[in-house]
């Protein structure tokens, strides 16, 4: 009789212990086909903004958090930052940097492993921002991986419920953060080969094609918005002379140079290409002759007093530049008449003497 009732309490035993696993087989099932179903949505976009913000989306909702970033790496400045968030204000976003081994998800960063923090008040490795976003209960930090490659970190903070993250949730998110991983990688290569296609290959601007085709988009949004449109043509003062004294490299590596003065000094919204051998040319959705000739200016200054020289005890070399301004207001133009308009105004700077700004 006692056999018969302790066989029965080991049977129930296992009965429970088979019906927690059973239970536990059912959510693994559910999170995975939900993580599959997230994937999905996510790999059917391209656009590297957008899969980043579905991400940073999706990855929120799988623990249930109440907020969460997507840090990326900046190799020039050697930091992390806020590329997508949920959740977090603007003032956080813009200027939270941080280094790696530095806090929470510089620590994920550098050591390209997840971590769990249950109670974060309690980490010494935490660097506060409770000043900003309020008080901060528990963390999940997950590494993005490309290959070996660490290339930021997912962050998830709070849960909804009110309780802390736990193991399931260190695992869940960090096989999302795999998978991530492989949708970040293949909108990266699609982007590559799309600004190759787009960009020129010296200098990294827009190529002839591109700008033609956004010229005509623009001269068409500014007809139908009635918006002002200008356009800036720059061309390097005696640059064969340039190339014929110090060679070929010595000219490419100056265009690199006037390309990267050129990007420095136009706002956001400029559009700006290599329209020929010398010669560039900046689209300024609207802006009027008086603010492009500003920015031109601004250019012609900002060339005339760099020092191009390959800084091996060669005296200084100087390179200037000449610019022509149009634009189209309220005028029933062509793209194509805008370009020789402002080819005309080019030609008038050369003629006038070089190194200056002419507008028509």
């Amino acid at each position: 009789m006692l056999d018969q009732s302790k066989e029965k309490v080991e049977l129930e035993k296992l009965k429970k212990e088979f019906d927690v696993l059973n239970k536990e087989r059912r959510r693994l099932k559910k999170e995975l086909s939900a993580l599959r179903l997230i994937i999905s949505e996510i790999n059917s976009t391209l656009d590297l903004d957008r899969v980043l913000d579905l991400i940073i989306q999706k990855g929120v909702q799988i623990v249930e958090a109440e907020k969460g970033s997507l840090m990326l790496f900046d190799p020039q400045s050697e930091e992390l930052y806020i590329k997508s968030a949920i959740g977090l204000s603007r003032i956080t976003v813009s200027t939270v940097r941080i280094k790696p081994g530095e806090g929470i998800a510089g620590w994920v960063f550098k050591e390209g492993k997840p971590l769990l923090i249950q109670e974060v008040a309690k980490d010494s490795r935490f660097k506060k921002f409770e000043e900003i976003e309020g008080k901060l209960k528990s963390i999940v930090s997950i590494p993005l991986k490309i290959k070996d490659q660490v290339i930021g970190v997912i962050n998830v903070d709070n849960r909804r419920k009110g309780d802390f993250f736990n193991k399931d949730d260190l695992q869940l998110l960090s096989d999302f953060a795999n998978q991530a991983a492989i949708a970040i990688q293949n909108a990266q290569l699609y982007q590559k080969v799309k600004n190759l296609a787009i960009t020129d290959d010296l200098t990294g601007l827009y190529n002839f094609r591109y700008i033609k085709d956004r010229l005509e988009e623009e001269v068409k949004r500014a007809q139908r918005f009635i918006h002002p449109l200008a356009l800036i043509m720059a061309d390097i003062d005696h640059f064969k002379e340039f190339n014929d004294a110090y060679g070929h490299l010595e000219g490419n590596k100056a265009l690199q140079n006037i390309a990267d003065i050129l990007r420095s000094n136009v706002r956001e919204v400029d559009i700006v290409g290599r329209f020929g051998g010398e010669e560039f040319i900046i689209i300024l959705p609207e802006a009027n002759k008086e603010e492009a000739q500003k920015i031109a200016e601004r250019i012609r200054s900002k060339v005339e007093k760099y020092d191009f020289t390959d800084k091996k005890n060669h005296p200084e070399r100087r390179i200037t530049l000449s610019l022509g301004i149009t634009s189209c207001f309220q005028e029933n133009i062509t793209p194509q008449d805008l370009v020789q308009k402002v080819d005309q105004a080019l030609y008038l700077s050369k003629g006038k003497g070089r190194n200056r700004v002419e507008v028509i």
